[in-house]
């Protein structure tokens, strides 16, 4: 015992590990008594679970009992509309389609179905979760698993050596007599695989951006590379003048093995593999460098719990182009994002409950920025960045140029208006969907009337538009409510919502409008007008603070939601609960904000939000 708790010391899961006292396990023989004890101690654990005992609608449980009886026939996955034929069988307890879909993501967030909600997904139900193993057997696998014969042995081999995999080799493997179940459902399978990140697809660049899963021919399977990095790549060209480092440090001293594999397969789908000498494919088991342009390489690395990514410039580190740095940062944060989120089996539109903080998912990570230090990278959190160009590192006691680091969020730097040098926003920026908070910015900096025939030129229909403007005419709502709200309705229904849309139908106004409502907005001078120290700023508010703050907001509740994070749904629910009641719904924005667990929520970003809504001055009348 003392062993086992000696060798777990250290590790991260030390808390999940339960061995007093150990069961030892004959799986040899069906009839061992340890088989029972262990059975009894794992449903003692789950009966720990909060989610134990929880109550479910009476109505689903006829449409359980189908779905049960045909896992037990050995089926596997249904259609959405068996699925629906089942359940109109149900007489009395029918679901209505809206009943159906929560059914769905209930039972796939309690682990008994897998259904994903997106387009090419969402029309195929997988009855039986542990059906995924089997088909993630056939293609990731042990080499002691592998089938015999010298095709099956070249597929697996190039798979350990570069990842690749065309669509001609999962026919292969899928053929086999164990495998050939899922060729019935061979496409729909490609796509599971593809969202759950285990093959990337190798997307053809085509005028239009395109090109669709059906027609791509070749994968990358990341999880099966085992060759390590064996180029000088990385001492040639990240090096101190060429690039720029940013890192993902994991709260826990152990990455969860699959985070890096999901994480890399994310950034090799955003940019191409990069080619380095004899065209030699730069990924590898412990190293993945992308191409962004002909000028700037992106390299991923996992170095013990961290995932550091260099942005690495082919002359010299201040010619990263801004735009480019940030948008590689922004991307790659929303895709750690992403990842997280999915192990989450918490959301937000399954249950009600009182407790918003609850459904709140802490990433487990920090953004940090880094530099190349003696003989390894040293990094200190991304907003502990010092005003002066200078850093020292407190473990080297060496001092550093950190001033291209900026570049990370360079968009966000603040600026008041853009300088001669700017072109606007980068490619990788403007192909974005703008965010809540982006809409909102671009609808307060219009004219009502501008803002009219801005959305009718992007196509949101003239009668919805005068039903939202009529909603928002009375004067509890805030000017900006409706065009922001009118902005919501365009982005909800349109095909395209990108920033390359909106500066297109923007016609003659100034270009560089879109880039101050992605700007940020500096506040370090009214920090010091109402001696708010930076250790103050970073605190989370109190509910006095708070309590007196409500009184100041009057009818920019909205804005000011928005601002500071909450959802639509959110907000809307505020509205709902606390109508026409402006304070008692400023104070409810304000107390689901402070109960946010990611990000932060801090005093700055409060700061932030009430200068972006012109409630700067406000702040005279607030102790902190």
């Amino acid at each position: 015992m003392t062993v086992i708790q000696d060798l777990f010391e250290s590790h991260a899961g030390l808390k999940h590990l339960e061995f007093k006292p150990l069961i030892f396990v004959n799986a040899m023989n069906e009839a061992d008594p340890e088989i029972q004890a262990l059975r009894q101690r794992l449903m003692d654990r789950a009966k720990e679970h909060p989610r134990w005992g929880e109550h479910m609608p009476t109505a689903w449980v006829p449409l359980e009992l189908h779905l049960a009886q045909q896992a037990e026939k050995g089926v596997n996955i249904l259609t959405k509309e068996q699925i629906q034929k089942f359940n109109s069988q149900n007489e009395s307890m029918v679901l209505t389609d809206k009943q159906l879909e929560t059914f769905l993501k209930v039972q796939h967030s309690l682990g008994k179905l897998l259904y994903f909600d997106i387009a090419n997904l969402r029309a195929f139900v997988i009855i039986t979760p542990a059906y995924l193993v089997e088909v993630l057997r056939s293609i990731v696998t042990e080499k002691q698993f592998w089938p015999k014969g010298k095709q099956f042995q070249s597929i697996f081999q190039t798979m350990q050596k570069t990842g690749a995999l065309s669509r001609d080799d999962i026919d292969f493997l899928w053929n086999q007599d164990i495998f050939k179940h899922i060729l019935s459902y061979k496409d729909f399978i490609i796509e599971v695989l593809v969202h759950l990140d285990i093959l990337v697809a190798e997307r053809r660049v085509t005028e239009d951006l395109s090109t669709s899963l059906p027609e791509v021919s070749k994968f990358i399977v990341p999880s099966m590379i085992t060759r390590p990095n064996n180029t000088k790549y990385l001492k040639k060209f990240c090096k101190t003048g060429t690039s720029i480092l940013l890192s993902y440090k994991f709260t826990e001293k152990v990455i969860p093995p699959a985070f890096p594999y999901r994480f890399v397969a994310s950034f090799v789908d955003m940019w191409g593999v990069k080619n380095y000498k004899n065209k030699k494919r730069m990924l590898f088991s412990d190293l993945a460098v992308v191409e962004v342009d002909d000028k700037h390489d992106v390299a991923v690395q996992v170095i013990e719990n961290r995932v550091v990514v260099s942005l690495i410039h082919s002359d010299k580190k201040e010619h990263i182009v801004p735009s480019i740095a940030t948008s590689v940062q922004e991307c790659l944060t929303a895709a750690i994002h992403r990842i997280s989120e999915f192990y989450s089996t918490l959301s937000a539109d399954l249950f009600a409950t009182d407790q918003r903080s609850d459904l709140h998912i802490v990433m487990p990570f920090e953004i940090e920025f880094g530099v190349h230090c003696r003989k390894a990278s040293c990094f200190f959190p991304h907003d502990k960045i010092p005003t002066a160009a200078k850093w020292q590192c407190p473990e080297h006691k060496v001092y550093h140029d950190v001033s291209c680091l900026k570049l990370w969020f360079s968009e966000k730097m603040p600026r008041e208006k853009c300088d001669t040098s700017c072109q606007g926003l980068g490619r990788l920026q403007i192909e974005q969907s703008p965010s809540n908070k982006h809409l909102r910015r671009l609808a307060a900096s219009l004219e009502v009337n501008d803002c009219r025939e801005l959305l009718i030129r992007l196509g949101l229909d003239a009668k919805i538009l005068n039903d939202v403007q009529d909603k928002f005419a009375p004067s509890a709502f805030h000017e900006n409510d409706f065009k922001y709200t009118a902005m919501l309705r365009w982005k909800g229904s349109a095909t395209d919502s990108s920033f390359t849309t909106i500066q297109d139908a923007l016609l003659e106004t100034d270009r560089h409008l879109l880039c101050e409502v992605i700007r940020d907005v500096n506040v370090d001078d009214v920090l010091t007008e109402f001696n708010i120290t930076e250790d103050q700023a970073n605190k989370t508010p109190t509910n006095t603070t708070l309590q007196e703050l409500s009184n100041h907001i009057g009818n920019s509740g909205i804005q000011l939601g928005v601002e500071l994070g909450l959802q639509s749904a959110e907000i809307e629910g505020i509205q709902n609960d606390h109508s026409c009641k402006l304070l008692h719904q400023n104070k409810e924005i304000l107390r689901v904000w402070s109960q946010t667990k990611f990000p932060k929520p801090t005093i700055k970003e409060l700061i932030k939000a009430l200068q972006r809504i012109g409630k700067k001055d406000c702040l005279r009348e607030i102790s902190f």
